[in-house]
């Protein structure tokens, strides 16, 4: 009888404790639970990119796919990466690049953001898309909904790729960085 007894107690333990014990899951914090024992990875962003732009290049290659940039700037930042930052600005695209001196042919690409349906990723998910577009795109891959709503498929190093939407749950903008500060 005790035996029984401990079982049921135990049982009732973990539905009380554990809702996923009962069956589908619908909490937005999922990905939390003590007993998801899920198998999905941290993206890799040196597979991904943007316009056919990825991670790494430099302004050479940039130039080679895009073309000469509507404008380039440089300066040095001090607070965060202690590096200069280049900024390639094209129409609804924005490179980033980051380099130990001046010389901006130094610079290597360490985020990029679109903000037109002119630059899809190397999955074709592109603004205007539904977001739904971006998870099954990318559904191999852990992710999370941060604070202001985006879709973020991070990276091991707090970089990551990340969707942010409209109140219509169309994407409006795609951004990938190798790393935060």
């Amino acid at each position: 009888m005790f035996k029984k007894l401990a079982v049921g107690i135990g049982f009732g333990i973990l539905l009380a404790v554990n809702f996923i014990a009962i069956g589908e899951n619908n909490s937005s914090n999922y990905h939390s639970n003590l007993l998801d024992k899920s198998t999905k990875k941290a993206i890799d962003v040196s597979k991904i990119s943007i316009g056919d732009i990825k991670l790494g290049m430099k302004q050479k290659d940039i130039i080679k796919k895009l073309g000469k940039p509507k404008s380039r700037t440089t300066k040095y930042d001090d607070v965060c990466y202690g590096a200069y930052i280049t900024t390639w600005n094209y129409d609804g695209l924005e490179i980033e690049g980051l380099s130990n001196s001046k010389n901006v042919t130094t610079s290597e690409v360490h985020q990029i953001t679109a903000s037109s349906s002119r630059y899809p990723t190397e999955n074709g998910v592109k603004v205007s898309n539904p977001i739904s577009t971006a998870q099954k795109a990318y559904s191999t891959f852990s992710s999370t909904i941060d604070s202001e709503k985006n879709l973020v498929y991070p990276n091991d190093a707090y970089g990551g790729l990340v969707f942010s939407s409209d109140k219509q749950r169309r994407i409006r903008e795609i951004r990938l960085l190798a790393a935060s500060c």
